[in-house]
């Protein structure tokens, strides 16, 4: 048992390491914020979630990267009733770190797969 938790510690520093806050060129600027609520939806490329806790509806994920299609739609806050801090529609990728909240993975009648996402996180990074 220990062993597994120091295996994800580990994992969880080296995914940590390799996120920067910014990116090398203007053209693909990335930017990282830190305790902020997330309301995100869409179609989906990708999906990758390390660590996902589901009942119901609500959801706890240590690590998720996701790739939406053109319908995406993703806006984050400072805080549940708070400032926006950036919002982005069309297509898009978004890692979160801990996340926690209202979760949703849908397999549409044409083989696609729509998520949506409405919780807190401690690091999302656009």
């Amino acid at each position: 048992m220990s062993r597994k938790i120091i295996g994800l510690t580990l994992c969880l520093l080296l995914i940590i390491a390799y996120m920067p806050t910014i990116g090398a060129t203007n053209e693909s600027r990335s930017v990282t914020y830190t305790d902020c609520y997330i309301v995100s939806s869409g179609t989906i490329i990708n999906r990758l979630a390390i660590g996902l806790f589901k009942i119901g509806n609500k959801a706890f994920i240590i690590y998720i990267n996701i790739g939406f299609k053109d319908d995406g739609n993703t806006s984050i806050y400072n805080d549940e009733t708070g400032d926006l801090l950036w919002q982005q529609q069309g297509e898009h990728n978004i890692i979160l770190l801990f996340y926690r909240g209202n979760y949703s993975y849908i397999k549409n009648p044409d083989g696609s797969f729509f998520m949506a996402l409405d919780g807190l996180t401690i690091i999302a990074k656009v």
